[in-house]
């Protein structure tokens, strides 16, 4: 049903936000748009007991100092254009009322005008710059936006491009991505989509959602942008990816740095950190907080947890016996070079590990082109955490179980991971899943099983304890604790209601029993 609206019952008010206040308080603009009440900052302040409430205005008074007389005239000024606003607002309602439905949106246009004049007169990039101060990041993640809008800057000035929001548009972004991949011929395909999809699209993403930007993604035809496709083969590509094995990080950890005292103690550091993060899977911005006590620990599920820097999110890590004995090592003490410097970081963590032999040499595929690098070359910290979770996937973890520990939100980032397995990975997966088919012409041989009456060889058990095993023990060690923990409590209440942990219990032994399977 077609409802009525009388554009010209629209009044606009204008509210202190605190009344009762000493202090000169923000005065707002209120009005009600579509039953709702919408409440502007009008960018001016007053004291509250220099207010007229019924004459909605501020005194001017003898009685009154200069200063104060001259800060209320301002706010006088301020209401009387704010209405006249408010009197064009509904008058384009009147001459476009197909509109009425945008009417939140056209009065903060209406209201907001001035100061979108202002923003007109800046640069583009200036106003990009000021969104990346606002946003909630790491300063890392500023630094790496202030960089990319400064190369982008850089480029609107040598090709005499003009530094404002019009230019925003698919012709100069396509324009720049040329540059760049001018400027990288070799790698270009991350450089796009770090500085264009990472920087540009999100701060301009933010920009459109501003009122007080004269920027409309609409408008901008940057819907229609596409990336250079990467001729690259996508399981070479995927190559460059690289993550540790278990073999690798034992080798890593116990080769015997050299060099100055120095350099002993700055590489010692890295390659401690850097395998502590292999084993418990943060980025490095969150490592010091398992020395600094900003971390809780659970001895019962034997699992450390942290708040990530980075999303806030927590993560509940399995604690492993060599990660237990480097965080004693440095506990309570500073980092004094692993730190969010990752250029530097990252260098070093090469050199050590050239030193200690990992060097195997990988081959991958970037813009069409073979390249053969040593292992420690593509080493960088972010490689720690996709160690860890490669590890996991390979061990057949259910994602949902990874996920807790890395602090990621849903699992889309570990379905990515499980993709990357290299070939040995998958054909190891296949075998095994065949493996268990002994009927008809796919059986390809049954497991070696002892009867009861063999005996079976003996191994020093200490040789087959490795870091899927323990990964393994504290699985079950945590979900066999939860399941006894439930079984020896009475139950709780439920709308009202006694209920047993049963349904509890019984998932956690079929998430043990289905576990188990996938690991045999």
């Amino acid at each position: 049903m077609e409802r009525q609206i009388f554009i010209n019952e629209m009044q606009a008010r204008f509210n202190l936000r605190k009344p009762r206040s000493e202090k000169p308080t923000n005065l707002y603009l209120v009005c009600r748009i579509n039953n709702k009440q919408v409440k502007l900052s009008t960018g001016v302040k007053i004291y509250p007991d220099h207010w007229n409430e019924k004459r909605q205005e501020a005194y001017i008074s003898v009685r009154l100092s200069e200063i104060d007389n001259i800060n209320n005239t301002i706010v006088n000024k301020k209401i009387t254009k704010l209405k006249e606003y408010f009197i064009e607002f509904k008058h384009y309602l009147c001459m476009h009322p197909d509109e009425i439905g945008e009417s939140m949106k056209l009065l903060k246009q209406h209201i907001y005008k001035d100061r979108m004049k202002k923003e007109l007169q800046k640069p583009a990039t200036f106003i990009m710059k000021q969104i990346i101060e606002a946003k909630t990041c790491a300063e890392s993640s500023k630094k790496q936006y202030r960089s990319n809008i400064d190369k982008f800057e850089r480029f609107l000035k040598e090709n005499e491009i003009p530094n404002t929001w019009e230019s925003m548009n698919l012709d100069t972004i396509n324009r720049y991505q040329k540059q760049i991949i001018k400027e990288n011929p070799l790698h270009p395909h991350n450089t796009l989509r770090n500085i264009i999809k990472g920087t540009i699209f999100n701060l301009l993403g933010i920009a459109d959602k501003r009122l007080d930007i004269p920027f409309k993604w609409s408008d901008s035809n940057l819907n229609s942008f596409e990336f250079v496709k990467d001729k690259s083969n996508k399981e070479l590509a995927d190559n460059k990816k690289v993550s540790l094995t278990e073999e690798q990080l034992n080798k890593f950890y116990k080769h015997i740095i050299t060099g100055t005292e120095r350099q002993i103690k700055k590489y010692t550091e890295i390659r401690d950190l850097f395998i502590l993060q292999c084993l418990v899977g943060q980025r490095i911005g969150d490592m010091q907080k398992f020395f600094n006590g900003d971390n809780e620990m659970d001895e019962e599920a034997g699992t450390i947890s942290i708040i990530q820097q980075k999303t806030k999110a927590r993560a509940i890590i399995p604690l492993l016996p060599l990660a237990k004995e480097i965080i004693s090592k440095y506990e309570n003490k500073e980092l004094l070079y692993y730190k969010e410097r990752k250029s530097i970081v990252n260098e070093a963590l090469k050199e050590v590990a050239e030193q200690a032999g990992l060097d195997e040499p990988i081959t991958y595929e970037e813009n069409g082109i073979k390249q053969t690098q040593p292992l420690y070359k593509l080493l960088h910290t972010h490689t720690a955490r996709h160690t860890f979770i490669t590890i996991l996937c390979r061990k057949g973890i259910p994602k949902e179980t990874v996920i807790i520990a890395t602090g990621h939100e849903d699992t889309k980032m570990i379905d990515k991971v499980y993709s990357h397995l290299n070939s040995k990975d998958k054909a190891k997966k296949v075998s095994n899943a065949f493996k268990s088919l002994n009927n008809g012409i796919f059986n390809m041989g049954k497991v070696e099983t002892y009867s009861l009456n063999e005996t079976k060889p003996m191994n020093d058990v200490t040789n087959n304890i490795t870091f899927d095993t323990l990964l393994d023990t504290q699985f079950f060690v945590s979900k066999i604790n939860k399941a006894v923990e439930l079984q020896s409590q009475v139950g709780h209440l439920k709308n009202g209601k006694l209920c047993s942990y049963d349904n509890e219990i019984t998932s956690l032994v079929s998430e043990i029993e289905k576990f188990s399977q996938s690991s045999t």
